[in-house]
């Protein structure tokens, strides 16, 4: 499956590293606005503990919904979406359910939302939203300003400290920006990946590197995913 942070506008990271020309520092300059600037943490009531915080998907979509309640949760959240598209991954032999939201979040611009039913169980497992940008300054910093909305989200649900990893260079082009998961592992998980259009665009790389992409993974069982394997002695 498609295992597709950060409060600061894209043009303050430019500033702040004005005299920075080429790509790699452009983008590493955006990764330590994002980690350094980013307000992480919310404010939470001392009165009383909130009750933890409980992934079970997303939305009406709920983990272990069949393939006919997970259509009906689907038109109920998104009922002018565009057609619902189903497939069958080739490796993985999930069932996808997949369909384009415009404005997800308030002018987001176009997010897909992919629905994934386990191999065996045949039930909702994993819901993965990605974001895109189109390579311009301003798509670039809707997908930055998105991602600090959704790890400021996250940051303040009551989920146990010990779980969460913030604002964490995976690859030279990609970043954590949150993860986090409840009481039963239940798991979500948010990634920055590729690369803003300046540095596509003085990029000497072949192929260009991809653009800026958001990820958004709700996930019931990261260590037991309910994938095709090839059983021992088959082959």
């Amino acid at each position: 499956m498609i295992d597709a942070g950060v409060s600061v506008h894209w043009t303050l990271a430019a500033k702040a590293e004005a005299s920075v020309r080429n790509s790699l520092r452009l983008w590493q300059a955006a990764l330590l606005a994002l980690v350094l600037l980013g307000s992480f943490g919310g404010a939470r009531g001392q009165d009383s503990p909130a009750p933890p915080a409980a992934v079970e998907g997303f939305r009406e979509a709920r983990f272990g919904m069949t393939e006919a309640e997970l259509r009906q949760a689907i038109r109920k959240d998104f009922p002018a979406a565009g057609k619902l598209v189903s497939a069958v991954h080739p490796t993985e032999k999930t069932t996808v359910l997949s369909l384009t939201v415009a404005d997800l979040l308030p002018q987001t611009g176009n997010a897909r939302i992919s629905y994934i039913l386990g191999h065996r169980s045949k039930r909702l497992r994993q819901v993965n939203i990605v974001w895109s940008s189109d390579g311009s300054a301003a798509g670039d910093e809707t997908i930055v300003g998105t991602a600090n909305s959704l790890r400021d989200y996250f940051s303040s649900e009551p989920f146990s400290p010990d779980s969460i990893v913030a604002n964490r260079q995976l690859a030279p082009d990609a970043i954590l920006v949150f993860r986090a998961s409840d009481d039963n592992r239940r798991t979500v998980l948010l990634v920055l990946s590729g690369a803003t259009g300046v540095s596509r665009l003085e990029s000497k790389k072949i192929p260009k590197p991809p653009p800026l992409t958001l990820e958004l993974s709700y996930i019931e069982d990261p260590a037991h995913p309910d994938v095709f394997r090839i059983g021992k002695g088959q082959f």
